[in-house]
Order: C-alpha cells, then sequence, then structure tokens
C-alpha cells in the first residue's frame, strides 16, 4: 500500500490495516485489535504486527468497534514500531 510505501514499511506488518486522516484533527484506522495506551496525549492502538502510537493535545478515541477506531483531537504525531 501507499503507507507502507512512504514510510518503508512491509506491507505485511499491516496485515489489512488502513488509515483515513482528516487534517490533523481524526484519524480512522481499520484493522485495529486493541487499545494499548490512552490519555488525552498519547493514543497507542495494536494493529496487526504493528504499534501505532498518536501523540498530540486532547486526544480521544470517539468512536471503537472490533476492529477499527477513531482518533480524534490535536495530532501532532504518528508514529509506527513493530
Amino acid at each position: 500500500g501507499k503507507l507502507s510505501q512512504l514510510f518503508d514499511i512491509p506491507q505485511s506488518a499491516f496485515s489489512g490495516t488502513q488509515m483515513e486522516i482528516s487534517d490533523n484533527r481524526e484519524a480512522v484506522v481499520d484493522g485495529c485489535q486493541g487499545i494499548l495506551a490512552y490519555d488525552e496525549n498519547t493514543i497507542r492502538l495494536a494493529c496487526g504486527k504493528m504499534t501505532l502510537t498518536f501523540t498530540g493535545r486532547g486526544l480521544q478515541i470517539k468512536a471503537l468497534t472490533h476492529d477499527s477506531a477513531v482518533v480524534t483531537g490535536f495530532i501532532t504525531g504518528i508514529a509506527f514500531d513493530s
């Protein structure tokens, strides 16, 4: 996928994870298996073999289903860790 090419991450690491970002205020993550950490400055999500970390201010999870999450707030950074 385009995201894996942009960040030079193997596509297999995402195993079906997709993210859609609207400005720096909202991110929709599909393929999320759970929440690892959650406060107003940091949200860490388990996504396949990757951990996806959002940093910012006033962060919250607006919606959560069995395989997706909507992160809102003022997003200042997104990090991918394996």
